[in-house]
């Protein structure tokens, strides 16, 4: 047959109501909303714990060792991929600055490379000065380029940073730091890194000069937030998410669904053969005849996917999670098809009409 023909006879099979196409639409497509619906779910919850992980400082990793960790090997940790900045820090004891507004209420003075600002997200506008944590510009009302009268003088405020309780380690909550070059030694190291690193903890201690473990306080790694867990191995949990199989699931009863639809329609394709139509002029007409049922449940599935992760600015993530519930479906109706009119046969005509 010429392909117009197979094209007319296709529609006028969809157009008559034989192929069942609207029931199949409407039946995959829920299925497919399904599928996809409950996998958006299960990463958009992921998504949004990851970035809670984040928001609390879970992802900073610091290594403490007064006075042995080198300012520069902290700093340099920034060029490793992965590593969105790293800085050092230095907390010498009885170190302060007392605010004339509140003499009562010294803040601790911290030494700070610049690194160690971005770990922290101050905001400053780039000029000298000290960086103020956030409950301490809140006290005294200090903004970045405001002027800050202490009881050794004015100086000037160049930025602000906020570290909030939500579970971080207490100490740099109402603070001032002073911006200070790498060189020389520090007390700590932070590395914010994301997603998280395995070996960043034997990284961190190769910041730490020799002598610090025979020390009264030898270096210690940890986590600047336990509250969310030590890690957040977000790959490992999107594999073990329970929607992983989604697809697959889709995939079957979308064979199953089309191979039923097909079957049952045994009697009319095993007559089309019965009056000398080749097999092959058959196939093609019955999947012309898929697409129309196929394609929109296909089309509305994948955009949803697309649709939700567009709106925010993660289009890669949508086509992922639609393309996997989308073409299951495409899958499952082309196996289905494929074995129905495989085992549909000429010789059987009687039997299926006797058996209907």
């Amino acid at each position: 047959m010429r392909v117009d023909a197979i094209v007319r006879e296709a529609w006028r099979n969809v157009t008559s109501g034989t192929t069942r196409a609207v029931t199949l639409v409407l039946v995959l497509s829920a299925l497919g909303l399904a599928a996809v619906t409950a996998d958006i779910t299960a990463v958009a919850a992921l998504q949004r714990e990851a970035r809670e992980f984040q928001a609390s400082g879970g992802s900073i990793l610091t290594v403490t060792a007064p006075g042995h960790v080198d300012g520069l090997r902290c700093e340099r940790l920034a060029e490793v991929p992965g590593v969105r900045a790293a800085g050092a820090l230095a907390t010498p004891a009885g170190a302060h600055v007392t605010a004339v507004a509140l003499p009562g209420a010294p803040l601790p003075l911290g030494h700070a490379t610049v690194g160690l600002l971005a770990v922290l997200r101050a905001t400053t506008d780039g000029g000298p000065g000290l960086i103020l944590s956030g409950e301490a510009s809140d006290a005294l009302g200090g903004a970045a380029g405001s002027t800050l009268r202490t009881t050794d003088g004015t100086t000037r405020v160049s930025g602000v940073y906020e570290y909030p309780r939500d579970g971080r380690r207490d100490g740099y909550g109402y603070m001032a730091l002073d911006v200070v070059r790498a060189t020389g030694t520090f007390d700590a190291c932070w590395v914010d890194a994301w997603p998280q690193i395995p070996s960043m903890r034997s990284l961190l201690l190769t910041t730490v000069r020799a002598g610090a473990a025979t020390s009264e306080t030898p270096p210690e790694v940890a986590p600047l937030n336990l509250s969310n867990g030590v890690e957040f191995d977000g790959s490992a949990r999107y594999g073990a998410r329970v929607t992983r199989w989604a697809g697959a699931a889709l995939g079957v009863l979308a064979a199953v669904i089309a191979f039923v639809a097909l079957r049952a329609r045994r009697v009319e394709l095993s007559s089309a053969l019965h009056d000398r139509m080749s097999r092959v002029d058959l196939w093609a007409i019955t999947f012309t005849e898929a697409l129309a049922w196929v394609l929109p449940p296909v089309i509305v599935t994948a955009s949803v996917g697309v649709a939700y992760f567009s709106a925010q600015g993660e289009s890669l993530v949508g086509i992922l999670l639609g393309g996997r519930a989308a073409l299951p479906i495409a899958a499952g109706a082309v196996v289905g098809v494929s074995v129905a009119l495989a085992t549909t046969r000429e010789r059987d005509l009687f039997r299926y009409a006797k058996d209907r």
